[in-house]
């Protein structure tokens, strides 16, 4: 052994260090912990707004379902629609006047009702 007295102060040294720093990590306070006193703290609000873009629900060219093809308007002329040509309805769905293929059920005009 070359130096008894060194090795023993190491082995001393590494025992007492960490239950040192315990000792002073977890020291009682009267205002609670040192490092929160002076602390300050600042919260921001985000508000996030859903905004539903209402985008036309029926549009020329694409099919009407067939749940709405059985509102058809017979008296056209009432409501000062043209006459719809061969294989044509007029339909009242949402508050519109639509045109519409009597097969297919694709649209061919859009009318506002007033």
């Amino acid at each position: 052994m070359k130096n008894p007295v060194a090795i023993a102060a190491l082995a001393v040294s590494l025992l007492v260090a960490p239950a040192a720093a315990f000792a002073q990590q977890y020291r009682p306070s009267h205002h609670g912990p040192v490092h929160a006193q002076n602390h300050h703290v600042q919260k921001h609000v985000v508000v996030k707004k859903v905004v539903v873009v209402k985008q036309p629900r029926w549009a020329t060219g694409r099919a009407l379902p067939s749940t709405y093809r059985r509102h058809v308007v017979g008296d056209y002329h009432r409501y000062h629609l043209r006459t719809p040509g061969r294989g044509q309805r007029w339909v009242k769905v949402d508050n519109q006047f639509i045109l519409i293929n009597s097969v297919t059920g694709v649209i061919a005009a859009l009318i506002a009702a007033s």
